[in-house]
């Protein structure tokens, strides 16, 4: 009975997460200083922006994570509103011990519904399978993936340089942990200075906080900033779970906060 009355709560939380996002939604709309231009990251931490890869471009992701961790991630730009992807990574890669390789290579796909204008937000739709951290249990990742995405973004541009707001909604295709609500996420992403940015979100986790699931309820709190030393090379450096999210009842990862370094690379093809 405890259990049902917590995903009855947890499905209320969802529904006034979409009632929130549609706020941000109209808010965004309303707001006039759009920033004419502004280059859009695709990724804050986890978290997908409406950015996408330019047609003929690719992306390479590379991300070191706690316990010898990799990810590598690669996105192309196929078509001016279309990108695909490709990810596959694993635990004690770095290290001596034997390597935990992913169960599968993993996909992305994401298309451009609405371009950004002066009263609009860009609006992306997307499918991603790849969650963060280590595969649990052969079950899930430690992060779950996004599965099915709507994200949005809006920039804006003064004399105190880019800033943009994402938010979005999502179903992940990892279920079998019991929590099958819809969940969310909201962000922002701040340049310094042209070679400088910063970047927060907080993603709901709405479908991590069930009784069985990895999750206690708190979300998950992640920030970082990038550095743009040459051209279309950055380097990040993110804090993960901030706020220490983590189940008790459940045997799962450590809920301490985590350091992780990013390392993109953008060229033509």
């Amino acid at each position: 009975m405890a259990v049902r009355q917590r995903r009855g709560l947890t499905r209320t939380r969802g529904h006034r997460l979409l009632l929130c996002l549609g706020v941000v939604f109209m808010v965004l709309t309303c707001c006039a200083a759009s920033a004419q231009g502004a280059l859009e990251p695709t990724r804050l931490v986890d978290s997908p922006t409406a950015g996408l890869i330019d047609k003929g471009r690719f992306a390479l992701d590379l991300r070191l994570f706690p316990d010898g961790g990799v990810l590598t991630q690669i996105n192309a730009g196929v078509m001016r509103r279309l990108s695909i992807g490709l990810s596959y990574g694993g635990v004690n890669v770095v290290g001596d011990d034997a390597i935990d390789w992913h169960p599968r290579v993993e996909v992305a796909a994401r298309y451009r519904v609405i371009e950004e204008s002066t009263g609009l937000p860009a609006i992306t739709a997307g499918y991603e399978t790849q969650g963060y951290g280590p595969f649990e249990g052969d079950v899930r990742y430690e992060i779950k993936s996004k599965g099915f995405f709507i994200a949005g973004s809006k920039n804006y541009m003064s004399e105190f340089g880019q800033f943009g707001v994402h938010g979005g909604v999502n179903w992940s295709r990892e279920r079998e942990d019991g929590d099958e609500n819809l969940s969310g996420w909201i962000g922002v992403d701040k340049t310094i200075n042209e070679e400088l940015a910063v970047v927060g979100e907080y993603d709901f986790a709405f479908n991590d906080n069930d009784a069985t699931s990895l999750g206690s309820g708190k979300g998950y709190l992640n920030a970082g900033a990038y550095w743009s030393a040459v051209p279309n090379i950055s380097v990040g450096f993110v804090f993960k779970n901030v706020l220490g999210n983590g189940n008790s009842d459940v045997s799962g990862p450590d809920p301490d906060m985590s350091r992780e370094l990013s390392v993109r690379y953008s060229e033509e093809f």
